[in-house]
């Protein structure tokens, strides 16, 4: 047993199933939730959980794909240059792609929400600059959350393909 290779393993389902859940809960149940609150308490949730959430989820998202990476080029009889070419090397590059496409699309939600925090806190931003602000974060959660989706369905089908 290659010691080194599980113990990547494990830390790469454990990073990525922390990613996928926390955007899945974020995008369905905790910004809903909050944005169904009044602007008062919406400003103070955001205050508290924002930079915490950005934290968590992004380490959790360079960590899995750090280890994936890892798990590409260590795992026996499988490369780098496997990748798009046969069903494996196929699946693993549309889940990479996935992947980095739901960091670049998280980043971008951290920045609405940090404009609707700051439009919150200041308030000098319009309720339809809010609005804007509230409907790019939702939109961007649901696709952030249905990437992850996808890269864990090819990811984790990769071996059967």
């Amino acid at each position: 047993m290659d010691v080194g290779l599980v113990a990547t393993r494990i830390i790469h389902i454990i990073a990525g199933s922390f990613w996928v859940g926390a955007a899945i809960y974020l995008a369905v149940l905790l910004e809903p939730a909050i944005r169904s609150t009044s602007a008062d308490l919406e400003r103070q949730l955001l205050n508290r959980t924002s930079k915490l959430n950005s934290m968590w989820i992004t380490g959790a998202a360079i960590v899995t794909m750090v280890s994936g990476f890892a798990l590409v080029s260590t795992t026996p009889g499988r490369s780098m240059s496997d990748l798009g070419s046969g069903g494996w090397g196929t699946m693993i590059l549309v889940g990479l792609i996935a992947s980095v496409a739901a960091f670049v699309v998280s980043g971008m939600a951290g920045g609405f929400t940090a404009r609707l925090r700051r439009g919150l806190e200041s308030g000098d931003a319009s309720d339809d600059q809010l609005a804007k602000y509230r409907r790019g974060l939702s939109m961007l959660g649901y696709v952030n959350a249905a990437l992850v989706i996808v890269a864990v369905g090819t990811m984790s089908s990769a071996r059967f393909v």
